[in-house]
């Protein structure tokens, strides 16, 4: 890992969003050595990972919100 990027674990949602973003971005560029690419490359899928979680994490929280008083569960949200 570079000396610039945090901890996978210590980003937010929208800061690993935007550091996926800015990698997206620069691949896009092309005017990169290959090895840096690869490396972006493989933050990316780190990124992607992480932010996949965390969007599964919200979405089961969701679900407990949704659940009524007396424990039926009033209706499930998908989060697209």
């Amino acid at each position: 890992m570079s000396d610039k990027q945090p901890r996978d674990n210590a980003l937010s949602f929208e800061e690993a969003y935007t550091r996926l973003e800015r990698i997206a971005r620069e691949l896009e560029n092309g005017s990169i050595p290959l090895e840096r690419s690869l490396e972006l490359y493989e933050e990316g899928q780190k990124l992607l990972k992480l932010c996949q979680e965390l969007l599964d994490q919200a979405e089961k929280r969701i679900k407990i919100l949704e659940v009524s008083s007396d424990g039926i569960q009033v209706k499930e949200t998908a989060i697209e």
